[in-house]
């Protein structure tokens, strides 16, 4: 009896879609919040194994000399072990991988991955790594949507806002920030705001939240001061730090691809890349120890005004030492980035925005004292700014800052310095630290969506005209008469099961024409092209578009799911990309129907 009552709650659920998918969506984000704490869990029990405290930050004056090296390079041997014998060959890795499923595979990732990235995330971060736990958190939410997607048999399209459900929920859980995972799915994974993709993305967010808050009290990730607005005059200000922040942005993201192309090209085997990585960053780390890790100690210190600025026990002027800060922590966080290490850039952004932001704060305060706020203020605005810059993301970075600082003074600064900061990077290329990687691979996330929208259109759905047959064995004469009957510019040569043998165009027929005793001597076996590319009517729109901007061809054969050899009809380009055409202008007409 209550199998009955529950076949008869799923089959209620599946005929009402945004309900069923709110179901998912609140699962969705229970999963992704204990996921965010398992993944902060394990970094803090590396983290305790190589250092005796929770985070590197806070064991960074009594850590002996050597576990600087020797951390980060034992880390990066586990890690190229991983990379090479568990993570699946080619696929991208972290926020990249979860786009490069959207685009390329439906949105599936597979459970073995997530494994394999769950544990070289831990390893990494938590041996010190300058990388962040944000990044895999979020690709942590998206993996786990995606397998509960997978699990309900959901459609490419359902999986797809499952997966940013994932997202969000990922973004919020690591910042304590709900809304910010909303914007940022939106923003970034997605590029959809219609209210039917909105209301599951909140779900997923506000749960993961709750799941967190539940855990681990309703405390930021650092401690965030007050902020006041002295005068109107430091808009100027942060304008001006948004164009440094986009700028330093935009030479980060250049840098990416050269380091990593260096590795590959000096270390041959990829096992020992991370490992390489590692004992650059155990060297950097002797002199500055603040670059091991996410660094967040640091970045707390320099928004509460307690640096200590000492580098090998010397103090140091501040300024300098932030400079020297804001290089190194850019330099490890590249060179771990390429290497291989697991993680993500968004940590190093916030880390080096808020080192940016004090050093550009402490010059402005020292130059116009009166109308400007002390460091911090910089310091905070800079994370943002950073943030949106790194990740093309201006929207979600300032929503980000505004609920960890729940302060509305800090608004105009926030949304002044993190739009200029988007567009200055945006001058020297449209890439950011989510895209870089899947760019340099010709893999085009813009279109995500879109080729969602033709991967649910079958081959099935486009009209496909019949195709005339004739047999393998008969003569020249007959296939004339045959081909010029059909009208059709084509003839399907088949035997004596009815099955292709191949496909005659006039291409094909027109050196055969010209000698009339070839007609009874000639058959179309003879002529037949064998080697036809043809698309099962299981393929999908975007299947049909991939082969024909491969060949250069007017039309192709429709073959049975079961047998390659049935044809079942010939499709022409004309038909495609009308079904195309059509597609686009019944999305676009639903998207401005449907936007919030």
């Amino acid at each position: 009896m209550f199998k009955k009552y529950l076949h008869l709650l799923e089959r209620w659920l599946l005929t009402h879609e945004n309900l069923y998918l709110g179901f998912l969506a609140i699962f969705v984000g229970i999963l992704a919040g204990y996921g965010a704490l398992g993944l902060r869990f394990g970094i803090e029990w590396v983290s305790i194994f190589w250092t005796g405290e929770h985070t590197w930050s806070g064991a960074l004056g009594s850590i002996p000399w050597y576990i600087y090296l020797i951390s980060p390079v034992c880390a990066g041997l586990m890690v190229g072990l991983i990379n090479r014998y568990w993570v699946p060959k080619g696929e991208a890795r972290v926020i990249p991988g979860v786009l490069e499923s959207l685009s390329e595979r439906g949105g599936r990732i597979s459970m073995r991955k997530m494994f394999a990235e769950i544990t070289s995330n831990i390893v990494s971060v938590g041996s010190g790594a300058s990388m962040g736990r944000e990044a895999p958190s979020v690709a942590l939410g998206g993996a786990l949507a995606s397998l509960v997607g997978q699990l309900f048999h959901l459609s490419e399209k359902q999986i797809r806002t499952l997966v940013g459900c994932g997202v969000a929920a990922g973004i919020a859980a690591a910042f304590n920030a709900p809304i910010a995972g909303v914007l940022f799915a939106l923003e970034v994974i997605l590029t959809d705001y219609a209210v039917s993709t909105f209301t599951p993305i909140v779900l997923s967010a506000v749960m993961a939240t709750v799941i967190t808050r539940a855990h681990l009290g309703n405390m930021t990730m650092f401690s965030i001061p007050d902020f006041t607005l002295v005068s109107s005059w430091e808009i100027p200000a942060y304008i001006l730090l948004g164009i440094v922040c986009g700028l330093l942005a935009a030479l980060i993201l250049k840098m990416l691809p050269k380091v990593r192309h260096h590795f590959e090209e000096k270390v041959s085997n990829p096992v020992f890349r991370p490992a390489v990585a590692g004992l650059i960053l155990g060297l950097c780390a002797l002199l500055v120890p603040e670059v091991m890790s996410i660094g967040y100690g640091t970045v707390e210190s320099v928004l509460m005004e307690s640096v200590s600025s000492q580098l090998l026990g010397f103090s140091m002027p501040l300024l300098l030492f932030l400079g020297v800060l804001i290089v190194s922590k850019c330099v490890v966080s590249v060179i771990c980035s390429g290497g291989g290490f697991g993680g993500g850039m968004i940590g190093p952004s916030v880390f080096i925005g808020i080192t940016v932001g004090g050093f550009f704060g402490l010059i402005a305060h020292d130059m116009f004292p009166t109308v400007s706020e002390s460091y911090q203020a910089y310091a905070l605005v800079g994370a943002a700014a950073m943030v949106a810059a790194m990740l093309q993301a201006p929207m979600s970075a300032i929503l980000m800052i505004f609920e960890l600082s729940g302060n509305y003074q800090v608004m105009m600064p926030l949304m002044a310095a993190c739009v200029v900061a988007a567009l200055v990077k945006r001058m020297f290329g449209t890439e950011s630290a989510v895209t870089e990687a899947l760019k340099e691979r010709g893999i085009e996330t813009d279109w995500g969506l879109e080729r969602s929208w033709m991967r649910a259109i079958p081959v099935k759905r486009i009209p496909w005209k019949s195709v005339p047959s004739i047999s393998e064995y008969a003569r020249l004469d007959e296939l004339k008469k045959a081909y010029v009957k059909s009208g059709k510019g084509c003839v399907q040569v088949v035997d004596d099961d009815d099955l292709m043998v191949g496909i005659i165009t006039f291409s094909d027929l027109q050196a055969w024409l010209l000698d009339p005793s070839l007609d009874q001597v000639v058959v179309a076996a003879e002529i037949a092209n064998r080697k036809v590319l043809t698309i099962s009517e299981d393929d999908s729109l975007l299947n049909a578009i991939a082969l024909l901007d491969r060949v250069e061809f007017e039309q192709m054969p429709v073959v049975s799911a079961d047998n390659p050899r049935k044809v079942l009809g010939i499709l022409s380009r004309n038909a495609i990309f009308s079904t195309y055409h059509k597609m686009i202008v019944k999305h676009g007409e639903a998207m401005e129907n449907t936007h919030v």
